[in-house]
């Protein structure tokens, strides 16, 4: 048995006895102490190892049988921007299946843009060519108002088909959760259900199962595959019940909609929000059905459900244009205050949980009983007909599948928000449960952690009742809402994936002869991609070419990767290998040459000096933004004066704007020398937010993002601050502060004291705001003569209409030069702003290997 805690330690048990086997700790598990949300849903076994998946976005390969670490990968390094400062975090398990590990990531409440990737096991390389994002990039769409507009993670364990090879997810809320118009319109798949395909990463449909949404409702419950006979006919069906209380069963294969809407809470009333009027809401944003798997018997043809039966109310707090000037200016707090899930109701209600089967055949709930609290870990139902559930009362219970009746139960002394497992050893059956909660579960999650394990013949002796705390405040004040109406939008399938066009890759190929010297090694990419819209009913992506040269002749067997992606077919004939790009985001994806050893070149295998130029050799896939109304002029100077506007399709490209603010300073020990390796943490006190620095260096330097904000607008803002260094944490007081200036950037010298592991000094923690914040912005530029980038004497971001001016100096005159563009993140102590000069401090003189390049060619004037 693997059981995992919440700060990602594992521990492996023998499943008969209990004995500890072995135990897993992350070597930077210090860091997680700090951290805001710490949460985990177990691991992933697959074929002797065991994954997990850590709250710092990294996948960690076990031996199952020795719990020795075998690899750990960082998720952004096939998944951009997939890191725990922009908003991600893992805290539930990946899927396995066909040799593919599956994982999403938590994070809507930060913006973050959901996805699912797949990774080949045991090696965890890259299975997909592309990450499937679940909704637009930064920017575009509906996430064009501000950059923490964004949602629709998969932050729960997804579900494969092994039948079909099809994965099945379900998607979060759009975000921010309480601001709509802030997210105009149906936020096209978030709260969603998507089948996939688990071979390719493409989609095959989607079906919208919340369009608008103002209540902060995901779609997270694991969707559930099986086959149930409905009218007579043995039907293959996916089904999914979602936060808002709802289930949904739609054909696996098609996506057409079986059932809609039918109901597993009695209350189900979520009204518009109003501006200062206190709204109640059935359920509350914490469900519905939360996480809480359901369970399928083939016998009766139900599905089961255990849920929350929850209510609050929501009071908007703030206008909407005040909060978008709050986004804009990198306050990523959204008007929240004194809690997240609203106000109880004080007429008496009281929060309540229930089991329930639903029977497929007809869609109607065939039985449902009520508990005293409310239910979120799931039930498990077996062969036999019973069916096992834990609640909020800490009470495991034992039912029969067909009726509902309970024929046992056990208290276990603590809340549970766990699922049952059941599972047998030498014969003899066993049932366990994780017992203790979380803070969201009848107010358990602080006083035990335990699993609890039962078999026939053992103690029937139980426990004493948890305390549960009733109805206390808890209050939201959400964001006002848009005063016009919103449109109607109805939930629909997407059609077939947009077929891919074929693009191939630029320049001739000479005919196949007689192969004399070595000759140089190129990967040519495919000329003229642009970024296109992003389309919800596609997977966004397009089929091109390009080609292994050697000596300006095909290499015919070469084998190459895309961003750490393996191509699985060689190149063929001329020299091709199919790649489908992502064309809704400007990226040069690196082509590298990682298999020569069956390549040929003019019939004739390649001998070893040039297998030795062929292998490892590189290039690029670029989608870049369009370039038109290119012009050049002399200045009176001497100089060139290059203008342009930069497009995709008739709109602009995002513009620059405000990410966020930096913390920087340096570690010391208790002598005063450089610590290396020193990770700080930044953390509001109401824990809803927080930001770890890179590893300081060997100067003890150390630098991050930094939001001095909070729910309750506090001007200074009190924070924590933690610092890792290996496994050991250095923490504040309990109940100690720093007090940080309000949204601004800051330097902060930090001394550890001499014990390891003792506490910070706070007096010693003094943070001196500094002028300047961290921007994001599209910049552009050209290489000339030899490749090299040209320095500009001047240069503008491009501004709303996507217009850019560079001034480059006399040297450049009568070059061809070719243009380059790159999104990248830079600190400023002036403001960056669309249409504003660029700070030349923050200009490349080497572009990143994943900048697009060649996007457009200009011949200057002399």
């Amino acid at each position: 048995m693997f059981v995992t805690s919440a700060d990602d330690q594992v521990f492996a048990l023998n499943a008969a006895t209990g004995a500890l086997i072995w135990h897993y700790a992350p070597s930077n598990m210090a860091t997680f102490l700090n951290y805001g949300i710490v949460a985990n849903r177990g691991v992933t076994y697959c074929d002797g190892t065991v994954f997990l998946l850590t709250l710092d976005m990294t996948i960690v390969a076990l031996d199952a049988a020795t719990g020795r670490q075998v690899a750990r990968v960082p998720i952004s390094r096939a998944v951009p921007g997939a890191q725990s400062n922009y908003g991600y975090s893992e805290t539930s398990a990946g899927v396995c299946a066909d040799g593919r590990l599956v994982v999403g990531a938590a994070g809507s409440e930060y913006g973050a843009r959901g996805f699912v990737m797949a990774y080949d096991v045991p090696g965890l390389a890259p299975a997909w060519a592309n990450p499937f994002w679940t909704i637009p990039p930064d920017g575009v769409e509906w996430r064009r108002d501000a950059r923490i507009v964004g949602g629709g993670v998969v932050w729960t364990t997804p579900t494969v088909d092994l039948t079909t090879g099809t994965l099945y997810i379900g998607t979060g809320a759009a975000t921010p959760p309480y601001y709509p118009s802030l997210r105009p319109g149906s936020d096209p798949r978030a709260d969603s259900l998507i089948a996939i395909n688990l071979l390719t990463g493409q989609m095959d449909w989607w079906q919208q199962l919340l369009p608008f949404n103002e209540w902060s409702y995901d779609a997270s419950q694991p969707p559930m595959v099986y086959s149930v006979k409905i009218g007579g006919r043995r039907e293959r069906v996916v089904s999914i019940a979602t936060m808002e209380g709802v289930w949904f069963a739609f054909n696996a294969k098609t996506g057409a909609p079986i059932w809609q809407r039918v109901k597993v809470l009695d209350n189900i009333e979520h009204p518009d929000l109003r501006a200062g009027v206190p709204v109640v809401v059935y359920p509350s944003s914490l469900g519905g059905l939360n996480y809480s798997p359901a369970s399928f018997d083939p016998e009766t043809g139900f599905v089961y459900n255990a849920a929350s039966e929850t209510a609050s109310v929501l009071v908007q707090q703030t206008s909407v244009e005040e909060e978008r000037q709050a986004l804009l200016a990198g306050d990523v707090f959204l008007g929240l205050a004194n809690g997240d899930y609203g106000q109880y109701l004080q007429s008496g209600w009281h929060d309540y949980g229930s089991i329930s089967a639903i029977d497929v055949a007809t869609g109607k709930v065939a039985w449902k009983i009520d508990t005293p609290q409310p239910e979120r870990g799931g039930p498990t139902t077996t062969a036999s007909g019973l069916g096992f559930d834990g609640g909020g009362d800490g009470v495991l219970r034992a039912f029969n599948a067909a009726t509902g009746q309970v024929l046992w139960s056990f208290q276990t002394g603590y809340q549970i928000a766990d699922g049952p497992s059941v599972y047998s050893v030498n014969g003899v059956e066993f049932v366990a449960i994780g017992v203790g909660g979380t803070t969201t579960s009848s107010n358990g999650g602080t006083l035990a952690t335990q699993i609890q394990v039962f078999s026939l013949g053992g103690s029937g002796t139980q426990s004493t009742a948890p305390t549960i705390t009733t109805n206390g405040p808890r209050v939201v004040y959400a964001p006002r809402a848009a005063a016009s109406a919103r449109a109607a939008v109805a939930p629909r399938a997407a059609g077939s994936v947009r077929a891919a066009g074929s693009v191939r890759a630029a320049g001739s190929v000479r005919a196949a002869g007689s192969v004399g010297a070595v000759g140089a090694a190129r990967v040519v990419g495919p000329a003229g991609l642009v970024v296109s819209a992003w389309d919800a009913n596609t997977s966004n992506t397009v089929g091109v070419e390009g080609r292994v040269l050697l000596g300006g002749l095909p290499v015919v067997g070469a084998v190459v990767s895309v961003d750490g992606w393996v191509d699985p077919s060689p190149t063929d004939a001329s020299g091709a290998f199919p790649y489908p790009v992502d064309v809704t985001t400007a990226l040069r994806h690196v082509v590298r040459v990682v298999g020569v050893g069956d390549a040929t070149v003019g019939g004739r295998r390649l001998s070893a000096a040039q297998r030795a130029v062929v292998l490892g050799v590189s290039g690029g896939i670029s989608v870049g933004y369009g370039v038109s109304d290119l012009a050049a002029r002399l200045d009176s100077s001497g100089g060139v004066v290059v203008s342009g506007r930069l497009s995709v399709g008739s709109a602009a490209p995002p513009t620059v704007l405000l990410y966020s603010y930096e913390l920087r300073g340096v570690v010391t020990d208790a002598g005063g020398s450089p610590v290396r390796g020193a990770v700080i943490t930044t953390r509001t006190n109401d824990r809803q937010y927080w930001t770890q620095s890179r590893p300081s260096g060997g100067s003890g330097a150390y630098a991050s993002f930094l939001v001095a904000a909070d729910q309750e607008g506090d001007d200074p803002v009190p924070m924590e601050v933690g610092v890792a260094v290996g496994g050991t944490a250095y923490s504040m007081p309990l109940g100690a502060e720093v007090n940080f200036a309000k949204l601004q950037s800051d330097v902060l010298n930090i001394q550890l004291p001499a014990s390891a592991g003792a506490t910070l000094t706070p007096s010693l923690l003094s943070p001196q705001p500094i002028p300047g914040a961290i921007y994001q912005g599209l910049l552009v530029g050209v290489v000339g003569g030899k490749g090299g980038v040209i320095r500009p004497l001047s240069a503008t971001w491009p501004d709303s209409s996507g217009r850019f001016r560079l001034v480059l100096p006399a040297s450049a005159r009568g070059l061809t030069v070719k243009f380059w563009e790159d999104n990248r993140q830079f600190f400023s102590s002036t403001a960056a702003v669309a249409g504003g000069a660029v700070n030349l401090a923050n200009y490349p003189s080497r572009l990143p290997a994943d900048a697009p390049q060649d996007i457009a060619t200009l011949t200057l004037p002399h």
